[in-house]
Parts: C-alpha cells; sequence; structure tokens
C-alpha cells in the first residue's frame, strides 16, 4: 500500500510523472530490497561499509550477507533479521526509484516529511505504513468500529494475497445511497447484521477478478462477477470464522450480483475507494442498518 499511497502524493505534487510511478510499481514485480540497503536503514551498517561489501560482491561470487560475516560486519543473526524486512515498502519503493534513476533517497525522506505532516500522520503511524502492516494501517486510515474495521483489513489483505500489491486506499465516506453499474456483494446475518460489496462503472473490477479467477477476463460478464462475489464470500468466510472464536455467530447468504442497480440504506454506508494496478473500485458496508437494492 506504501508504494502507490505514497507515489500518488508525489503525482499530486508533480515530483514524479505517472510513467514513473509505473516504472517503480512494475520494479517491485521481480525484485528484492537489496540486504545493504536495509541493514543502513536499520543502523546495522554504514552506507561506507554498505558500499564496501557491495564493491567485493563484484569481484567474488558470494552472497551479500556472507561478505558482511566474513568482514565482521553483520553476525548470521543479523542476516536472518534483514532477510524478514526485504519486504519492506518503503525500502523498495527507496531502492526502486534511486536504481531507475527518478529520486535519490534524500528526496524521498524529504517528501515524507511534508506526506506525514499534510496528513497528520505520527512518528509511529508512519511507521506502521512504511513496514506495510495493513491491520494497523486500517486503524489509523480508515476510521470504521470495531469489529468490523477487520472485515475491511481483510478485504485489502485479501486483494494483495490473491490479485495485486499495488494498492492504494482513498477517503472513507459515509453515504446512503450509491449507485454502479456492476455491483457483488454478500450479507451476513445472526448476531450482527452486515453486507460488504465492491462496485464500478467500467471494467475496475477486473483488476480483483480476473488473478483471483486466475482467468483474463476481457469484461465484466457473468463469469468475471461470479469470480468478484467468490472473492467476497472468501473475505466474509475468514472474518465470520474469526468472530465465531469470540462466540460471535454469523450465517452468511449466497453472494450475489447486479448491473445498474442503486444501493440505499435508511442508515449509512460505509464507502471506502480502493485504487488496485491504477483502477479505482468502491468498497461498500452496511453494519446493522436495513438496506436494499434496485
Amino acid at each position: 500500500m506504501f508504494c502507490r499511497f505514497f507515489g500518488n502524493y508525489l503525482l499530486g505534487k508533480n515530483i514524479i510523472t505517472d510513467q514513473q510511478l509505473e516504472e517503480i510499481l512494475d520494479y517491485r514485480k521481480n525484485n528484492r530490497v537489496k540486504l545493504g540497503l536495509i541493514a543502513v536503514e536499520q543502523n546495522m551498517l554504514t552506507p561506507a561499509r554498505a558500499d564496501e561489501v557491495n564493491r567485493l560482491q563484484m569481484k567474488m561470487d558470494k552472497r551479500f550477507g556472507d561478505i558482511a560475516v566474513e568482514k565482521g560486519y553483520l553476525t548470521e543473526s543479523d542476516i536472518a533479521k534483514l532477510l524478514q524486512l526485504q519486504g519492506n515498502p518503503y525500502l523498495m519503493f527507496v531502492q526502486a526509484a534511486s536504481e531507475k534513476g527518478i529520486l535519490t533517497k534524500e528526496i524521498i525522506d524529504a517528501n515524507l516529511v511534508c506526506f506525514q505532516k499534510d496528513n497528520s500522520f505520527s512518528d509511529g503511524q508512519m511507521a506502521v505504513l512504511k513496514n506495510g502492516d495493513l491491520d494497523q494501517v486500517v486503524s489509523f486510515i480508515i476510521k470504521v468500529e470495531k469489529p468490523y474495521d477487520s472485515l475491511v483489513a481483510l478485504a485489502l489483505k485479501n486483494i494483495v494475497r490473491f490479485a495485486s500489491t499495488d494498492l492504494a486506499v482513498g477517503t472513507l465516506t459515509r453515504e446512503n445511497k450509491v449507485k454502479a453499474n456492476h455491483i457483488g456483494l454478500q450479507s451476513l446475518n445472526g448476531d450482527h447484521e452486515i453486507m460488504l460489496a465492491l462496485a464500478c462503472d467500467e471494467e475496475e473490477l477486473l483488476t480483483i477478478a480476473s488473478p483471483f479467477g486466475k482467468e483474463d477476463f476481457e469484461c465484466v460478464n457473468v463469469d468475471a462477477m461470479d469470480a468478484i462475489c467468490e472473492f467476497i464470500n472468501c473475505t466474509n468466510g475468514l472474518f465470520a470464522s474469526k468472530l465465531s472464536q469470540d462466540g460471535i455467530e454469523l450465517d452468511m447468504l449466497p453472494p450475489q450480483f447486479y448491473e445498474t442497480s442503486t444501493l440505499s440504506t435508511e442508515g449509512e454506508f460505509y464507502v471506502l475507494p480502493i485504487q488496485v494496478c491504477g483502477q479505482w473500485v468502491k468498497l461498500i458496508l452496511s453494519v446493522n442498518a436495513s438496506w436494499n437494492i434496485n
């Protein structure tokens, strides 16, 4: 989430272009964060020592970690910790932007200060965002009451797990009516009354349907919406299972999809724009409120 979220911020400030952001995002697909960059960021190596090990790698057929241990700069336990951090989104952004010649780390960090200030994030919240912990990110970016916040987190994690890591979210709103050309939804009844939906107007849901359904859908047809409904069912199933451990029982109704319809409620929907691979879809959540669709 960090890469797209922060990348959108830089786009809005005209610091990078659309093409440059796509280059950064594409880079992540086939690369991992280098141990030297992580070690410097974690203050486990000085930049000079990291450069020294990198230069030695050009002469020796050995891994960065093996050379650093042989030189006495790092221990085996240090290497284990660094390997755990190779998926760090912030460091991946830094590495991608640097190697592509788009931005230096100094420019990135200077803009991060502005990004933090503009979004009123605390230092702790910035650390969470940079590390990519979706459960914690949801807790301060997306204001949904408990325990329903964990359902939103599950939906986002499943998009990352089954569709794409190229993810960002917009501003959560509360609305009593949502109209869309394609809507997939499922209700859960029991100790809570919940409805979770994904919606779009054009072909945006294909960014989830195609990878989840393992089929390259050309349009939002019946098969594509079946994949979206199964994605929602999978997400709700995990949520219901989680609540059952706390003694909260939910029954899942069969998922359904609708074309050119309007969701309305006497209460309010949570409506969260989600950007997947540059395309915006809507996640809609109804909690303990009657709703209808027509």
